[in-house]
């Protein structure tokens, strides 16, 4: 049961994690809408990459952290889930958060948006091998929480997820 619960949880927290993507989007949107004859800023490809990894994913993955650090996510909580430092037993110090959260986030988001920045320019070998990255991220954490063991962010963290 504890491998559901932990799928649906991490479910939950990027779902959370979508709602300011969303909003940005919409509110990209509007501002199309309001005035479709007005350009955008010209930005160059390279520089918005580099804001959506910095703007975006960062932020978000620290946010994420700060709940993992307090015991749990969103999604952890809402299933009677808790995050916990292998070697205390306690709630997990900050650094072992962000860590965790930057791989199980950052990495797999962040490969997927530089993959479509490839296809988009017609890099599709380059594209190919980031999709592929993003994939197998997800694929090995996904593995992990099937077969109930821990994932590559929880060894590289030195955490645990448990029930209550």
């Amino acid at each position: 049961m504890l491998t559901a619960r932990r799928g649906l949880a991490t479910a939950i927290d990027y779902s959370l994690l979508a709602v300011p993507l969303g909003l940005l989007a919409a509110g990209a949107l509007l501002r199309q809408r309001r005035r479709p004859g007005s350009a955008l800023p010209d930005v160059s490809p390279a520089k918005v990459r580099v804001l959506v990894a910095v703007g975006l994913t960062m932020p978000l993955s620290a946010a994420l952290a700060v709940t993992e650090a307090a015991g749990g996510s969103p999604g952890k909580r809402a299933l009677g889930l808790t995050l916990r430092d292998e070697t205390s037993a306690g709630s997990p110090s900050y650094p072992q958060a962000l860590v965790r959260s930057l791989l199980k986030t950052a990495v797999p988001w962040e490969l997927g948006h530089q993959a479509v920045w490839e296809f988009r320019a017609d890099n599709t070998r380059r594209g190919a091998v980031l999709a592929a990255g993003s994939y197998l991220a997800l694929g090995l954490q996904a593995a992990a929480i099937v077969r109930n063991r821990r994932t590559y962010p929880e060894r590289a963290s030195q955490t645990r997820v448990t029930s209550k």
